[in-house]
């Protein structure tokens, strides 16, 4: 037996405030820990809170240390997280500059929307990624063969981009949308999984044309799919911060006319522009339209930049390796009661999103083994929602010597809580 005294004070002794401990040889420390943490009546708490509880009753050397490791490498503490934890992002990786239009497209889907009289009630978004340039169609229902003729209409204005980026919705990972994709020659790119920052720049012009479809529908009244072309105007013409231009600007090489420029020219007198010469005015399109482009792919490197440095002042660097167990967690809204993280898993290997390989988003993402009841698949998923899996051991055998005896007595226990535990 061990005498422990609870008090704070070290300089007072109360008697009344002594523990009897046992000191627990090593064979059976294991179990006492599980009791302490594990056990239903234990609740799985933090560190300080199972050391306090173990203290109550037993005692060996190195019990602190043992004690934060167990909860540490606990596997229930772990994919359900702790109270108001956040994860870190990983470093961010902007998707480079691309200085053609409409060499590279995002495409997504939103809805269901309230049901139109015209019987829509999704959009096919679209971005041009080097011009900003969007585009909403309003569709019925978003099957595979619905989006694919809406994305070809798309493609005989605007021409055939070189790569279309995708999430893994499943009319987008169709073999019906996959084949005509490569029929016309476009690369087919997949976001990672439960990562809409892939699409970010899209998912952006999601919620403005949202925003603005609500308040075209509460000042006029009419249906939703009636202010779809007036909110593209709007939104076409309007500057973008990051390129310096407006995106009908980068890909028209001119400012469009609008209310605004009308009123000018009533103001001005002007009426109708002076006769240009086609070819002259071609040349002068051109030459605007290629300066534009080039000061707008500098202008949004350095918006990037600007974005990634105030982004990794947060950021957390992962570095995994093949065979590294680990948690993922998925952002799905669950219930309240839900784990938040998933696993374990086993990385398999990574991939950079250079452009070469998949994904193709700028991240770097870990491929993990994901075994399921009859089949064992690959999952690709950002480092950012990636946590390394404390693998459990057992409690390290330490000897049995230097404890004070039956009349031994240690009064004033303190002690910092170790910082990886839930104190």
């Amino acid at each position: 037996m061990r005498h422990w005294s609870r008090s704070l004070n070290p300089g007072q002794q109360d008697d009344w405030n002594v523990v009897h401990q046992i000191v627990v040889p090593s064979k059976f420390r294991s179990q006492v820990l599980e009791l302490a943490h594990d056990h239903p009546w234990s609740g799985h708490l933090g560190i300080t809170k199972t050391y306090n509880r173990v203290l109550q009753y037993f005692f060996w050397p190195g019990l602190k240390t043992d004690v934060a490791q167990y909860c540490k490498t606990c596997h229930i503490c772990q994919v359900n997280g702790k109270p108001n934890q956040v994860v870190p992002p990983a470093p961010l990786c902007p998707i480079p500059a691309v200085g053609e239009p409409f060499e590279r497209v995002l495409v997504d889907c939103v809805g269901p929307l309230p049901r139109a009289k015209s019987g829509c009630q999704y959009l096919l978004t679209i971005m041009c990624v080097a011009t900003r340039f969007p585009e909403a169609i309003p569709l019925r229902n978003i099957t595979a063969k619905t989006v694919t003729k809406a994305l070809t209409k798309f493609f005989t204005t605007f021409g055939l981009p070189k790569t279309v980026q995708t999430d893994q919705g499943s009319n987008f990972m169709s073999r019906v949308f996959r084949t005509s994709l490569k029929a016309l020659g476009v690369a087919h790119v997949v976001a990672s999984a439960y990562h809409p920052e892939s699409q970010g720049a899209l998912e952006r012009w999601h919620q403005t044309l949202k925003s603005a479809l609500r308040k075209y529908c509460t000042e006029t009244g009419k249906e939703w799919d009636d202010g779809v072309p007036l909110v593209l105007f709007a939104v076409r013409e309007a500057r973008q911060d990051s390129l310096g231009f407006s995106p009908a600007e980068l890909v028209f090489g001119h400012d469009v006319r609008g209310p605004l420029k009308m009123l000018k020219e009533e103001f001005l007198d002007r009426g109708l522009s002076a006769k240009t010469n086609v070819l002259e005015l071609v040349s002068r399109t051109r030459e605007r339209l290629r300066d534009a482009c080039n000061t707008a792919k500098e202008a949004l490197s350095l918006s990037q930049k600007k974005m990634k440095k105030r982004f990794d002042t947060k950021a957390v660097v992962r570095r995994f390796l093949p065979g590294d167990k680990v948690l993922v967690l998925f952002p799905i809204h669950g219930t309240t009661l839900s784990a938040r993280f998933s696993g374990p898993y086993v990385i398999k290997g990574k991939q950079v999103g250079n452009g070469q390989v998949r994904p193709r988003d700028g991240k770097v993402a870990a491929v993990l083994n994901y075994p399921t009841p009859t089949t064992r698949r690959e999952l690709r998923i950002p480092v950012g929602k990636i946590s390394p899996l404390q693998c459990t051991g057992a409690v390290r055998p330490r000897p049995d010597s230097s404890v004070p005896a039956g009349g031994g007595r240690q009064r004033g226990w303190s002690g910092s809580c170790p910082s990886a535990g839930g104190c």
